[in-house]
């Protein structure tokens, strides 16, 4: 499952302006190195660059390994996942606050709130897990997705103007105390299961500071319980620029979290704002290294651009902004480095690796221009050749 955070929110679509450039790294070396990194030799760029999958296979997109993505996810645990080219897959445990209404999401705590003591519950099973992490030694691994997302309703049948049934959805809502505990129960299973497994949190939204604050309790709260520090191989945030405020579409406010406010409440253009965007990565690589964390590899696990051209102020028929919004982020990604905050076996880069959403978004509900394949025709689009043309440009310049 997708970021489905705006999912119910209808966006009037509209149009970009063109304003970065295309270009590419200036070097690329090419020699295969995985996450964590022991190298002073950079990661090639084809492996750092991923893509959410939202349909439930990958071949169904012949070409797709022509796109030159080094990894996907699709937010599931398999076994054997399709590897066009050798791709590499990223599995996905998923995690959950235990209701008292034994429903996974639901959107009204009144009417189901969470069980008492505080639990968890966890997709796939046991078993599944065990075996995936068997058949795929040394794979990334996530813990949950959007934790800090709040479970939400929306109307599934309506009679007239009147809602006659409400129907509820959700990503990995959960406690940071209880997300602790998840954590280390499940990292330690996949440890058991696979020493070599390299074990990331579930990515938050977006680094702002109410969800820097959920991840810090998430922090303490581990060290708390099991008195020692919380064992991440890799870490792993989401870099969107959405809305947080309580009861509205958007972020919303992360559980436990004493607020009703947040970042860039009514402030729709700021959802491709590159200064933002970069601000955020950066806070979250400060809080890394404030825990000590910063020789570790920071993966930014999902991101790109939901909201519809109108919704931004943008024209609706045209697609270049979104495209060079995209190409102005690999850039950003690839060639930013920072020694005081960066990972310095990858050369002080922020970032190791990335992934845009989407492959394809057959939710329907975000920005179409976003896609790089069409899920009805399975074609490329021209954001995909945007895509594609950065990394064998790359490519070329490294022979």
């Amino acid at each position: 499952m997708a970021c489905a955070s705006l999912v119910g929110l209808f966006l009037a679509q509209s149009t970009p302006t063109a304003w970065a450039f295309e270009s590419v790294p200036a070097t690329v070396t090419p020699v295969a190195i995985y996450l964590p990194m022991v190298s002073t030799e950079p990661m090639p760029l084809a492996e750092r660059m991923g893509f959410g999958l939202t349909s439930a296979a990958l071949g169904i997109y012949t070409d797709v390994a022509s796109l030159g993505a080094g990894w996907y996810l699709d937010w599931q645990v398999r076994s054997a996942p399709e590897r066009p080219n050798n791709m590499a897959y990223v599995q996905m445990i998923r995690v959950h606050q235990k209701l008292a209404c034994d429903a996974w999401y639901h959107g009204d705590r009144n009417e189901c709130p969470y069980a008492t003591p505080l639990d968890y519950v966890y997709m796939p099973d046991q078993a599944t897990i065990e075996a995936a992490a068997q058949a795929n030694p040394g794979a990334l691994w996530f813990i949950g997705n959007e934790m800090d997302r709040v479970d939400w309703r929306y109307c599934l049948e309506w009679e007239g103007t009147h809602c006659k049934t409400v129907g509820h959805n959700g990503q990995d809502e959960i406690l940071p105390e209880t997300y602790a505990v998840a954590y280390h129960d499940l990292y330690h299973m996949l440890k058991a299961a696979d020493p070599t497994a390299r074990v990331a949190i579930g990515g938050v939204i977006q680094p702002t500071p109410l969800r820097l604050e959920y991840l810090t309790k998430i922090w303490d709260s581990y060290q708390t319980t099991y008195t020692a520090t919380m064992p991440v191989d890799v870490w792993n945030v989401h870099n969107f620029i959405i809305q947080e405020k309580a009861s509205e579409w958007g972020a919303e406010i992360p559980p436990s979290i004493d607020a009703t406010i947040g970042e860039y409440v009514n402030e729709p253009s700021t959802h491709i704002d590159l200064v933002i965007f970069k601000q955020q990565i950066r806070a979250f690589r400060q809080w890394m290294k404030d825990r000590g964390e910063q020789a570790k590899p920071l993966v930014v696990s999902e991101y790109g651009i939901l909201y519809h051209n109108g919704t931004m102020g943008l024209p609706s028929n045209q697609a270049s902004h979104v495209q060079n919004f995209m190409i102005a982020t690999f850039d950003y990604f690839y060639n930013t480095k920072d020694c005081t905050l960066g990972l310095s076996s990858d050369g002080c880069r922020l970032v190791q690796q990335w992934n845009w959403y989407s492959l394809d978004d057959t939710w329907g509900s975000f920005n179409p221009y976003s896609r790089l394949y069409d899920p009805t025709t399975l074609q490329m689009t021209a954001t995909g050749e945007r895509f594609q043309r950065y990394i064998a440009a790359a490519s070329r310049r490294s022979k």
